[in-house]
């Protein structure tokens, strides 16, 4: 009976579509796995990574490291603020804002209504290291701050000083949206890579 021409037909015809079924499948399957693969199902972990699934709005941390640039080619600074805008734009990578040290010190040396408050017509006169290291001096319960948005003092983990003093490295920060399989971390990866790129190729 099993071995007759009309049942290996049917055998052949559920072997073709379960075939088919599996080669369409791999291409809507998403590859990785989440962590609560590896948690018991109802421990205290797989709900905390459950309901940060559903709904946490944030994904890890990304942080864009800047080494050897001259900040004071004005040409540099105006690039790193076109990066910092550009990643802002990744909507489906990156959630805004990008905190970016950039346009607030351009504004704190530039002056204008805050120039009193700031004391922007003093560190006009000073080099740029000294000029950061009075940006980032500038409390957050200052008037500079509170009244005109310049805040240096939430950049202070943003620069570093070398041992002579000099600013030599600064970074921007900012926040993934949610990733839980590869494709998300992979896309993310991708899209913040070619920013990156695009710009840090034109810095001096």
């Amino acid at each position: 009976m099993v071995f007759n021409k009309y049942t290996q037909g049917v055998i052949f015809l559920i072997f073709l579509c379960l075939t088919s079924i599996s080669v369409m499948s791999c291409f809507k399957l998403k590859l990785g796995l989440n962590q609560n693969v590896g948690f018991v199902n109802g421990s205290d972990l797989y709900n905390y990574f459950e309901v940060l699934f559903d709904y946490g709005s944030a994904g890890p941390p990304g942080y864009l490291v800047f080494n050897n640039v001259d900040y004071t080619i004005q040409s540099n600074l105006k690039n790193m603020s076109e990066m910092q805008v550009q990643l802002a734009t990744l909507n489906g990578s990156v959630i805004s804002p990008v905190y970016s040290w950039v346009t607030p010190f351009q504004n704190y040396i530039a002056g204008g209504l805050w120039t009193e408050a700031c004391g922007s017509d003093k560190v006009k006169q000073l080099d740029f290291d000294n000029q950061m290291r009075n940006f980032i001096n500038v409390k957050v319960e200052s008037e500079c701050c509170q009244k005109y948005g310049i805040c240096g003092e939430q950049f202070v983990s943003d620069v570093s000083f070398d041992k002579n003093g000099k600013v030599s490295s600064t970074r921007f920060r900012f926040q993934h949206t949610p990733v839980q399989y590869q494709d998300d971390f992979i896309r993310d990866l991708v899209l913040t890579r070619r920013v990156a790129d695009l710009f840090s190729a034109k810095l001096i």
